[in-house]
């Protein structure tokens, strides 16, 4: 009895220093660009009185808009943790396929890369009131990271002309890597701070599959008529060039790792309890 007794007390007074300590909300939206770049995924072609050339066209697929919501502890004036989320929206990077060199096709590309995001962090402040500077460093970890590769060709010299449509979706794998954010809040009132921030990301995504979702020639959907091997891939370390891949199943490549690094700023709201 005297144990139970004990054991409520101990519950109501860490309860309550629980509620008199610092929890918040922050939602936020922001944008950003990307610190590193993919080089061997599209291409820039010309063809001028010089003749014809073909050159790298780096894809940044750290940049574009997220909105995030955290979740926020402070124990303290000066050390908390957060937990957030973020759902990220890549902006596209346009260029051109190889197979625009040899001629007799125009083909061009675009890349973009999604996401959604948790983020676990700790929470530094220099405890001020009015204009609290404010420090977060942490992990991300990116549990849907996907990538999106779009393809338009038209092939002038086969009878009839064609227009080539065709979507590659990238997914499977988590990316991994890390975040620091540097801020400041501005006390409005007791219960809402508006802020703003600069963070950086470090974060790489490996996709383990890729499906080809939209295969349209002169308008006609093709991926009734194609088969497992033509429309769906598995990335592996290591591949046998010499097994015979049924049609049934997905064809085999070797895998690769794309940045998603960036450098952003965003603006937002954040409510104590």
């Amino acid at each position: 009895m005297k144990r139970t007794f004990m054991f409520v007390i101990c519950a109501i007074l860490f309860t309550g220093y629980l509620c008199a300590q610092n929890f918040y909300v922050r939602i936020g939206v922001g944008g950003s660009a990307g610190t590193s770049n993919s080089l061997d995924m599209l291409y820039k072609y010309t063809e001028d009185e010089t003749g014809r050339t073909i050159r790298i066209q780096p894809v940044d697929l750290g940049s574009g808009a997220n909105g995030t919501i955290g979740f926020g502890f402070m124990p303290g004036k000066y050390v908390g943790f957060e937990l957030a989320i973020s759902k990220f929206l890549g902006f596209p990077n346009f260029g051109d396929s190889v197979v625009s060199m040899p001629g007799g096709t125009s083909a061009t590309s675009k890349v973009k890369a999604n996401g959604l995001n948790i983020i676990p962090s700790v929470v530094i402040t220099a405890g001020l009131e009015k204009v609290n500077p404010y420090a977060r460093f942490g992990l991300i970890v990116g549990v849907l990271p996907v990538m999106y590769h779009y393809f338009d060709a038209d092939q002038p010299s086969v009878n009839p002309p064609n227009e080539v449509t065709a979507i590659q979706f990238y997914y499977g794998g988590v990316a991994l890597g890390f975040n620091a954010t540097g801020g400041v809040n501005f006390q409005i009132n007791k219960v809402v701070r508006m802020f703003a921030e600069l963070n950086f990301i470090g974060m790489n995504f490996s996709p383990t599959d890729s499906e080809l979702i939209k295969y349209d020639i002169n308008g006609v959907d093709q991926l009734p008529s194609m088969n497992t091997k033509q429309k769906e891939t598995i990335y592996v370390s290591k591949i046998n060039i010499d097994e015979q891949i049924p049609d049934t199943s997905p064809n085999k490549r070797l895998r690769k790792t794309y940045p998603l690094n960036s450098v952003g700023a965003s603006l937002g709201v954040s409510f104590n309890f």
